[in-house]
């Protein structure tokens, strides 16, 4: 999966994976004398003399040496991924100890199959998207130029597919890993940011640590052809390609061999210049250099990403002490899911014992037993006498009901351990009101709104990411085409001037230094499934219903609202209050009509006077929504002679009767 894009970020031909940034190719001649191609009439001209290389053999086999320790911690982590595999694969009695008689077929159920697809849907349902907020109020623009764009970047890579494909291996494998390279060869040479997933099977951190960013070492290594390598890489073609490491394998139907493969190893490393971390980076096949930024002058100062962070973020599903990964859903139902495949299996032979009629023959029996066994033959001949013992049937005692009791109670362990009730699912339990059904909903999937918030944390380090790659790698202007506000295409050009280093204002005369502008990021669900629509709509119409719409009462409403809890509450308390300061002026405007048209015609005036009263009394010729669509049926108007809202003066009502004695 990670060949051609680890290729990506080599930079080891024409400018690649250096973000735009020409390699210095060395000459290998200790600054002989090379051929001028650049318009200097083919004179000689004096090669500078290169540095020794800092990265030698020596260092390649002790940065092997390393990796061979990570894999070697790593291993029984490997083991995991590849029987979790497996188990998904549908083939999980190869795992199992007990496994019965080998002759049996064994069929094993998909009770966790059917976790895996639940959780992989609600990941998708709640895909993210991103809002870029600024830390400081000069910086508002750039954050709305970055929320335009962001999406249109996830877009240009494939995002939601990369999304898919880690939602997958977090809901199996219990981690999600993305990368965020820069990839030089992307718009012809001018290069763009590249995001994709990666297996966790060949990623190797330091053991004992949570945050893979604290790792002293990170390795990423794949599996290549090497003729395809030695054709891509000319200094190859006489090198041995070959190592002492090797690469864990997944069991497939096809059958993968790694014997005309070389791994190819892309390390990443920290050095410390003047008390700051600076990432390093060197891509090797055996003990062959194919590209190493401590050797490339123009990038070993400032270091592979100046962010200095390794260009991985991990997405763990349920967190495990001393390593970066998880537990997925095959882990936490395997247990239970083994007893139900057991039980299920032991039931199903029992149950085809006693469906298929056996019988005892004697070795001497008169019966012929070919004839015996043809059901449409209605005669059976037998020769000689025959004994009550010459044919038997075999008794067969069929299972007490307490065992399918006990294989129910492994799938009900199964569906609550791993958060997969039957509401989760469309089984709402004779309830049909859509409302009922979110609600159950929205409670029993707490487990994967929890999963769903780990994701948005990772998703929102992904971004950081990609906005430390527009800061760094931007420099020439891009133009994006969004979806203006208006519902138009926009065409917004972005590079990285915004998100430089920017003068503070000084105070006093004082010179206050530089600062980076810095940016949060809050994330909600892009796409919502029906349900929770259907009760967005029905509180909407509730609330329209209630009179909440109504300018009369808008300040009780802003006070109501205030106390609920739903999405997009303050963009309604917004509107809201703007649509109380345009009924305000409204009426100033019609109170000055007014005036006017009791000097200029008064029959007009008089008009406009008995419009206003209709309305104050509740006769308006056109009522307001709310009084029409009001569920009870009554408009705003409640006793005669007043414009109160009808569910009011019930309310009044209930109280009075409540409190007076009896």
């Amino acid at each position: 999966m990670s060949e051609w894009l680890n290729d990506k970020d080599a930079a080891v031909f024409g400018n690649g994976g250096t973000g735009g940034r020409m390699i210095s190719a060395p000459t290998g001649n200790g600054g002989g004398m090379v051929s001028d191609q650049t318009g200097n009439g083919g004179r000689m001209i004096s090669a500078p003399t290169m540095p020794p290389k800092k990265m030698t053999e020596e260092r390649l086999m002790q940065a092997n040496k390393v990796l061979k320790k990570y894999r070697s911690a790593k291993a029984q982590y490997e083991q995991r991924l590849f029987e979790d595999e497996k188990w998904w694969r549908g083939h999980a009695w190869d795992t199992m100890q007990e496994r019965g008689n080998p002759n049996d077929p064994k069929r094993p159920t998909k009770w966790l199959v059917n976790v895996i697809l639940g959780k992989h849907a609600d990941l998708m349902d709640a895909f993210p998207e991103p809002v870029i907020l600024p830390r400081e109020q000069g910086d508002e623009q750039e954050a709305k130029k970055l929320t335009s764009i962001l999406p249109v970047i996830l877009e240009q890579n494939d995002f939601e597919t990369v999304y898919s494909g880690q939602a997958w291996e977090k809901s199996k494998h219990g981690t999600g890993a993305y990368a965020v390279y820069w990839d030089s060869s992307k718009l012809n040479g001018l290069g763009d940011i590249s995001i994709c997933g990666i297996d966790m099977m060949n990623l190797y951190w330091q053991p004992g640590i949570e945050d893979i960013q604290k790792s002293e070492h990170v390795f990423l290594v794949s599996a290549q052809d090497q003729e395809q390598l030695k054709k891509r890489y000319p200094e190859l073609a006489d090198k041995n390609l070959k190592s002492d490491l090797s690469l864990r394998q997944y069991e497939t139907e096809l059958k993968n061999t790694q014997s005309d493969k070389a791994l190819v190893i892309d390390w990443y490393y920290h050095t410390w210049e003047g008390g700051q971390k600076k990432l390093q980076y060197c891509k090797y096949v055996g003990l062959n250099v194919l590209y190493a930024s401590e050797d490339d002058p123009q990038v070993a100062a400032a270091g592979w990403y100046a962010d200095g962070d390794f260009p991985f973020v991990l997405d763990p599903l349920y967190p495990q002490k001393e390593s970066p990964a998880g537990w997925g859903y095959i882990d936490l139902g395997r247990d239970a899911q083994e007893e139900i495949d057991l039980l299920s299996y032991a039931i199903q032979i029992n149950a085809r014992a006693g469906a298929i009629p056996r019988y005892l023959r004697k070795d001497d029996s008169a019966i012929n037993l070919e004839q015996f066994l043809d059901f449409t033959n209605p005669v059976i001949e037998v020769q000689g006498g025959l004994g009550e013992t010459d044919m038997m049937p075999v008794q067969h005692k069929p299972l007490d009901g307490v065992y399918k009791n006990i294989l129910d109670s492994k799938v009900e362990e199964l569906k609550q351990t791993c958060g997969n009730q039957d509401v989760t699912n469309g089984i709402a339990s004779g309830v049909t009101a859509a409302s009922g059904i979110a609600a159950l909903q929205e409670s029993a999937s707490r487990t994967s709104r929890d999963g769903n918030r780990g994701t948005y944390r990772a998703y929102k380090q992904i971004l950081l990411m990609v906005i430390e790659r527009i800061r760094q790698f931007y420099d020439v202007q891009r133009t994006f085409r969004i979806m203006g506000e208006a519902g138009a295409y926009e065409y917004v050009g972005m590079d990285n001037s915004g998100l430089a280093m920017q003068p503070n204002p000084p105070v006093a005369g004082m010179d206050m230094g530089w600062r980076k502008p810095v940016f949060d990021i809050e994330v909600s669900a892009q796409k919502q499934n029906a349900y929770s629509k259907i009760a967005q709509n029905e509180l909407a119409l509730q609330l329209l219903g209630a009179g909440v719409f109504n300018p009369q009462l808008a300040d009780q409403s802003i006070m109501l609202l205030g106390m609920m809890d739903f999405k997009d509450k303050e963009k309604l308390i917004r509107d809201l209050q703007n649509f109380q300061t345009m009924q305000q002026q409204l009426m100033q405007w019609r109170q000055l009509a007014y005036q006017l048209a009791l000097k200029a015609d008064p029959a007009l005036a008089a008009q406009m006077e008995m419009d206003a009263a209709a309305q104050e009394q509740g006769a308006s010729p056109h009522p307001s929504p709310a009084a029409t669509l009001s569920p009870q049926g009554e408009g705003l108007k409640g006793t005669a002679g007043t414009n109160e809202a009808a569910h009011m003066v019930r309310a009044r009502e209930m109280t009075r009767n409540s409190t007076m004695p009896e």
